[in-house]
């Protein structure tokens, strides 16, 4: 039979793999995949993990990438939402997510796996026949914008059942408010304020947009369980 508190103390020992640790960006990416895939399989909760009100939430940055279609920006909202976290575009033209560290981390790294994803499908759709006849900037604006609304809505519609899963739980709201509060207080020792982000407005080939569409529904990503980044399933 599995030591339960053994299991807990490997997975708090991959979760505290990170960056600013020592490791690589990919040693820490792949330490916490791991986390997540044995969090999922052993139905370990937040609790267990000794998630208190103590806890602080971080600014996690991404460094500057190259972003001109607007690949990450389109799916940020959804993917702040589905980890728990607050996002916005930070000054060296990338993203912030605010939130509990291990959250933080698998927002970053969904939405740079989704980004990579959705960039070589732009690319394989754009050597394509059907690309060949209308306006670049219109096809690329179409199947981005597409393909963003899709992961979007698919990541939401997720968000909600993993909402209604934590409800169902006894401790499952209490947990939700300790990660909500730990943000507010975050950005509030900071001064941040978050504004609504605007709706894009840029004109798009339609067709292209469904190609995008198409594109977003064969994406693969984790799944947070129990109201929080907790899980990964395939």
């Amino acid at each position: 039979m599995i030591n339960r508190d053994n299991l807990l103390g490997k997975v708090r020992a991959l979760m505290a793999k990170t960056m600013a640790n020592g490791c690589s960006e990919a040693e820490a990416m792949a330490a916490l995949a791991k986390a997540r895939a044995m969090i999922d399989a052993y139905e370990i909760s937040d609790a267990e993990l000794s998630l208190t009100k103590e806890e602080k939430a971080v600014f996690a940055d991404s460094a500057s990438k190259l972003d001109k279609h607007g690949i990450r920006n389109g799916m940020a909202m959804a993917i702040a939402r589905f980890t728990g976290c607050e996002v916005w575009r930070n000054s060296a033209g990338g993203l912030t997510f605010c939130g509990l560290r291990s959250d933080a981390d698998f927002a970053h790294w969904l939405v740079d796996s989704l980004a990579q994803f959705g960039q070589s499908e732009l690319a394989n759709y754009l050597a394509s026949g059907s690309a060949q006849v209308g306006n670049r900037r219109l096809l690329i604006n179409g199947f981005v914008a597409g393909f963003s609304s899709r992961v979007s809505a698919r990541i939401n519609a997720m968000s909600d059942e993993s909402q209604a899963a934590s409800r169902a739980k006894s401790n499952g709201t209490a947990l939700v408010l300790v990660k909500e509060n730990a943000i507010k207080d975050k950005l509030a020792a900071a001064g941040i304020k978050l504004r609504k982000a605007r709706r894009s407005s840029r004109r798009m080939d339609f067709g292209a947009h469904g190609a995008g569409a198409a594109a977003g529904a064969r994406a693969s990503f984790g799944r947070p369980v129990g109201g929080g980044a907790s899980g990964l399933l395939a």
